[in-house]
């Protein structure tokens, strides 16, 4: 795996900001060898194919081609979106999104942080070094997340093209050595740092507190991921005391999450809008397991730790194009809900594969920049909305939850419940701060602070009602519904913890609460299933590489035993 033999793709990315474009042809004639003067180009190109890495909708950083990323299938597997096409965990290893997320990785993000990290040592730009030092960790981390084992030694050696896989607490180890670097790359004042980040670092604009948080909220998740396997971390209980005593964490407004605009040639918008409310077909449908979770029924969900506690986000996550319960559908349904209409995991029935894009449940505005339900329906077309929803990264929400699994796990001094209410408070002021920047000139009201008090009020007496595995689970869930369009890490969440319950393995039925037939009525039926099969715990190794490299198989790989270090 060289990455000297590709050209680096950062002419559609230079085009985020005018300030690292201008004179963009004059690039040098060898790309693989920058000057300092063309490290601020190079950076934006990067961080574009970083923030892409794992998210959901198509992107165009390969050779200029449009392809699809793991992000968006994967979310079938944590149960917030469903999908005809992947359903039943049915991702093969020729299934072109695993290799388009491995190539995507590897020869733009990891390749390109390379490269900016060997221009910037040696031209002295240490806070360019360490930006991609801490991207690096960023993207290696998540693929080992989603993989286990993989190359990192032999990654990018010239003239090495067959590399060998690394054990994976191996490259964790690797990864926070990285961010520790990192941050000491951006602190070191001895350093010329001639080649300013302003206008270049898309994600912070070049300001290196908020970097440092970043960094230090990365190796807080990376160590919290690791806890069930502590032993393979060096000095992990004195890393993880040190970064608490320090709580030097990413806040609201500070998150690590790439940004959209509403340019549409070359398109800026988020890929997921792009999909959904301009393509042919709809792709997103709503998971009825998230939707019955923020909505506190328990016809399928029947372990809901929210029962009876309806979620005020729920507008903001998904709309429905039907304007009311006894609105009729496009075509007979598989899962409806009064108006909301989607499809089952592992549906068995004829229902699940009926033209539904008039009338099934569109994504909304906070996750992708879509509609905002105000509860009048009406079909989602290119005019729905901006497209402006950020592809989120490592979330500022995300520090309490993290905080309050080690408090119940660990042990660690704290107060969970209070961590909780912290992390459901910053995840509601993420919807309300990504759906006012992303609103247009629609109306879009925001969660009052009397709904979101109501809200957390009737969560913690559930959390104070539940015994000790009741509160993780509570904790967990939480946090699941606030990663909605973040899969890798409720993927990540699900496998450390077994939270949230998901659909047992075996299970043949599900249950509509309405009725099949286009003029739905209140009506619980059975839906049949594909005998759903045991969750996997990591994915298979893409065809793309396996083909090519002889150091990587699939052979003996049982992706429901645990292939990660962590997944104990």
């Amino acid at each position: 795996m060289n990455c000297k033999s590709y050209i680096y793709s950062i002419f559609a990315a230079s085009l985020l900001l005018g300030g690292c474009t201008k004179d963009f042809l004059d690039i040098n004639d060898n790309p693989n060898q920058p000057t300092s003067a063309e490290l601020g180009k190079l950076l934006t190109g990067v961080q574009r194919s970083v923030g892409y890495a794992f998210a959901p909708g198509c992107s165009g950083d390969i050779d200029g081609s449009s392809f699809s990323i793991l992000g968006s299938i994967l979310s079938s597997y944590t149960f917030h979106l469903s999908s005809r096409e992947v359903d039943n965990y049915s991702i093969t290893n020729s299934y072109s999104t695993l290799g388009n997320t491995w190539s995507n990785a590897y020869i733009n993000a990891l390749c390109n942080n390379d490269a900016v990290i060997e221009a910037a040592e040696a031209s002295d730009n240490k806070k360019y070094a360490g930006v991609a030092k801490i991207q690096k960790a960023y993207v290696f981390a998540g693929l080992v997340d989603l993989w286990g084992d993989i190359p990192f030694t032999e990654f990018n050696v010239p003239g090495l093209y067959k590399p060998k896989a690394d054990k994976s607490e191996d490259i964790y180890n690797a990864c926070i050595a990285l961010i520790e670097e990192g941050i000491a790359d951006l602190l070191d004042e001895t350093s010329a740092n001639l080649t300013q980040m302003e206008n270049c670092d898309i994600f912070y604009g070049g300001n290196i507190t908020k970097w440092v948080k970043a960094a230090n909220t990365l190796k807080l998740k990376l160590l919290v991921n690791s806890r069930n396997a502590k032993a393979d971390i060096t000095e992990w209980n004195s890393k993880l005391t040190q970064l608490l005593n320090e709580n030097n964490f990413i806040g609201n407004d500070e998150d690590w999450q790439l940004k959209h605009s509403t340019q549409d040639n070359p398109d800026e918008r988020n890929a997921a809008f792009v999909d959904e409310y301009l393509g042919g077909q709809s792709t997103y449908y709503i998971s009825p397991w998230i939707y019955e979770t923020m909505k506190g029924l328990t016809y399928n969900v029947t372990e809901n730790p929210f029962e009876n506690i309806e979620d005020p986000r729920v507008p903001y996550y998904w709309v429905n194009q039907l304007s009311s319960a006894t609105a009729e559908a496009q075509n007979e349904t598989d899962y409806r809900h009064e108006a909301f209409v989607s499809i089952f995991f592992a549906s068995g029935s004829s229902y699940s594969s009926n033209a539904q894009r008039e009338t099934s449940t569109f994504i909304g505005i906070y996750p992708c920049g879509g509609k905002f339900d105000n509860g009048s329906g009406g079909r989602c077309g290119a005019s729905s909305g901006t497209g402006t929803a950020p592809d989120k990264m490592l979330q500022a929400y995300s520090v309490p939850f993290l905080k309050a699994e080690l408090i119940l796990t660990e042990g660690i001094s704290g107060d969970a419940k209070a961590e909780l209410e912290d992390g459901i408070r910053r995840a509601i002021y993420h919807v309300n701060s990504v759906s006012q920047a992303a609103k247009g000139g629609i109306d879009v009201p925001s969660i009052s602070a009397s709904e979101t008090d109501d809200f957390v009020s009737r969560v913690l007496k559930k959390y104070d009602a539940a015994d000790a595995e009741g509160k993780l689970n509570i904790v967990m869930t939480q946090k699941w519904i606030a990663n909605f369009f973040n899969a890798v890490e409720a993927y990540t969440d699900m496998r450390r913890t077994g939270y949230p319950v998901v659909p047992k393995t075996g299970l043949r039925n599900a249950v509509s609460p309405y009725s099949s037939e286009k003029a739905g009525t209140p009506e619980e039926v059975n839906i049949p299933l594909k005998s759903i099969i045991g969750f996997p715990r990591a994915m298979w190794y893409p065809f793309s590489e396996v083909s090519r490299n002889p150091n990587i198989t699939n052979e003996g790989r049982i992706l429901q035993n645990s292939l990660i270090f962590w997944d104990k």
